[in-house]
C-alpha cells in the first residue's frame, strides 16, 4: 500500500490547485446536485479566496509519493453545539479510492487536529455510506453518533466523534 501525507495548503499556487480539483468534486457532486458544466466544458466553482480567509478554514493537500491524490478542507461551521471541527471538503481521486488512503488521511487529519468532529454527507451517495462509517470506526473504534439529519435543505447523514477522547487527549479549544 502506498503512503498518503497530508500537507497544509498556504500558497497561492497550493490554494489554487485545491481550486482546480474541485472540479472533480463537483463533477461527483453532480450525480446529486443540478450542477451542470460551463460553456467552456469546466464544472464551476465560485472563487475561494473568501473561504481560504475565513478563520478556522485550514485546507490540505493530500498525496500518495509525490503524486497530488485529492485535498481536504477542515472548517468550524459546526452543526451541533461543542463540536470544533467540520470535514467541509474531502476529495480523493478515483485512481486511488479503495487502497485505504481516505482512511489514512482522515486518520491523519484527526491525530493533527484532536477534538470533537463532525462529518457528513447526502444520504442518496451510497459511496459515502459504504465509506464514512468505516473510515471513522477505524479512527475512534464505536465511539461515534450516526444520525440523519437536514442540512441546508438536503437529507444528510451526520457523523459526530470526540477524536481527542479515542486518544486519551485533551481537545484542542476552539
Amino acid at each position: 500500500m502506498s503512503t498518503a501525507t497530508l500537507q497544509a495548503a498556504q500558497s497561492p499556487a497550493q490554494l489554487d490547485c485545491i481550486e482546480t480539483m474541485m472540479q472533480y468534486f463537483n463533477y461527483e457532486l453532480s450525480a446529486w446536485y443540478p450542477i451542470e458544466f460551463t460553456a467552456e466544458g469546466r464544472m464551476p466553482v465560485s472563487p475561494k479566496a473568501g473561504l481560504w480567509a475565513t478563520p478556522g478554514v485550514q485546507p490540505f493537500l493530500i498525496r500518495v509519493g509525490e503524486a497530488l491524490a485529492g485535498f481536504a478542507v477542515v472548517d468550524t461551521e459546526t452543526q451541533r453545539p461543542g463540536s470544533q471541527f467540520n470535514l467541509a471538503y474531502f476529495f480523493v481521486t478515483r485512481r486511488y479510492r479503495g487502497q485505504g488512503i481516505g482512511r489514512e488521511i482522515l486518520q491523519a487529519l484527526t491525530a493533527r487536529l484532536p477534538g470533537v468532529w463532525e462529518i457528513y454527507y447526502l444520504q442518496a451517495n451510497a459511496a459515502a455510506a459504504a465509506f464514512w462509517p468505516r473510515a471513522i470506526a477505524a479512527t475512534v473504534g464505536k465511539r461515534f453518533e450516526q444520525a440523519a439529519q437536514t442540512i441546508d435543505g438536503e437529507a444528510c447523514v451526520l457523523f459526530r466523534f470526540d477524536t481527542a477522547a479515542a486518544l486519551g487527549a485533551p481537545s484542542t479549544p476552539r
